[in-house]
């Protein structure tokens, strides 16, 4: 049987959210202002420093969130030295995954990719590969259909916060005039990316002009339907939401280091019995001596406990 059937239980989370709007609402202002609250309640005791130095930003977009450097958010704290990649062409899926993992080996916990739209319609993106493309146009976009799974793998799969900001564009859809003609009618805004891209966050809000944002997709049911300016607390509560259940990483790693100190006992028990059953046996001597060479030389003692239950096996009987 393939699956593994388990009692459900609720598991701590990583955030996969998503800020929505055009240029200049302030996404990439709210973004590092959730990223820092979330910080601030993950380490209470840090400094400022120490925070900032926990959240990074893949920039796609000029270096404008360097803008934001020394940027004084209330009366006690300013925008810190955050790591910064400043994120040029090509948008490639592969180099946004390079980005994170740049970011993270940094010390980075949260990461805002300002801004993902590129990967969808920016140099090197998969808009301008599928204009590359020869052949079908419809047939290509389902040779493209893998880039937008490694998307989601890269914001999904990296263990990190993960806060990507997209850009909207006026969405418009065809409908009749009181003329009886066809005539595209404004029905709204679309973040730039997949269509479906925007099901796979946890969290997505939309942000106006006006710098204020209400939740389209809120898993945490934090948010409600309400408008607001999103500050430092929204993250430091986001925080305590994510937190809440098991460690399910700590738990495998515990299982881990359980299982590997019951391995050493009996590897060792094992060398123990090997090491009484030759002591007096110059036929067995021989036969451990072949099993070392056959092991590269490498002697009975670091035998690994594969092999020295293959070597118990043949010297014991």
């Amino acid at each position: 049987m393939s699956f593994e059937v388990k009692r459900a239980r609720r598991e701590k989370q990583k955030l996969i959210a998503g800020l929505m709007g055009p240029s200049g609402s302030g996404k990439t202002l709210s973004a590092l202002l959730m990223a820092y609250g979330m910080m601030r309640e993950a380490y209470p005791q840090a400094d400022d420093n120490e925070i900032w130095s926990k959240i990074g930003i893949a920039d796609t977009e000029h270096k404008r969130s360097l803008l934001y450097f020394d940027y004084q958010f209330d009366e006690d704290s300013k925008i810190g030295e955050f790591y910064h990649i400043n994120f040029e062409p090509p948008y490639t899926t592969e180099r946004y995954q390079e980005a994170i993992v740049a970011l993270k080996q940094a010390g980075a916990e949260v990461i805002v990719i300002d801004s993902l739209s590129h990967n969808w319609q920016g140099e090197g993106g998969i808009v301008e590969q599928h204009g590359a493309m020869s052949g079908n146009s419809f047939q290509n976009w389902g040779k493209l259909a893998p880039e937008t799974t490694k998307l989601v793998r890269t914001l999904t799969r990296n263990d990190v916060h993960i806060i990507a900001t997209l850009r909207t564009k006026q969405e418009y859809a065809m409908e009749l005039n009181e003329k009886g003609k066809q005539q595209p009618v404004k029905i709204g805004t679309k973040p730039v990316q997949k269509d479906e891209m925007e099901y796979e966050f946890m969290l997505n809000f939309n942000v106006d002009m006006n710098h204020m944002a209400k939740a389209s997709k809120d898993n945490t049911h934090l948010f409600g339907e309400e408008e607001f300016r999103i500050t430092v607390n929204d993250g430091r509560r986001l925080f305590r939401w994510l937190e809440l259940g098991v460690d399910v990483k700590a738990e495998e790693a515990e299982r881990r280091a359980k299982q590997a100190e019951a391995d050493e006992k009996e590897r060792q028990r094992l060398l123990a019995e090997i090491l009484a059953a030759v002591e007096s046996d110059e036929k067995k001597q021989k036969e451990l001596v072949g099993m070392e060479f056959k092991m590269n030389e490498q002697k009975v003692h670091d035998f690994n406990l594969k092999a020295m239950r293959r070597a118990h096996e043949i010297l014991t009987n």
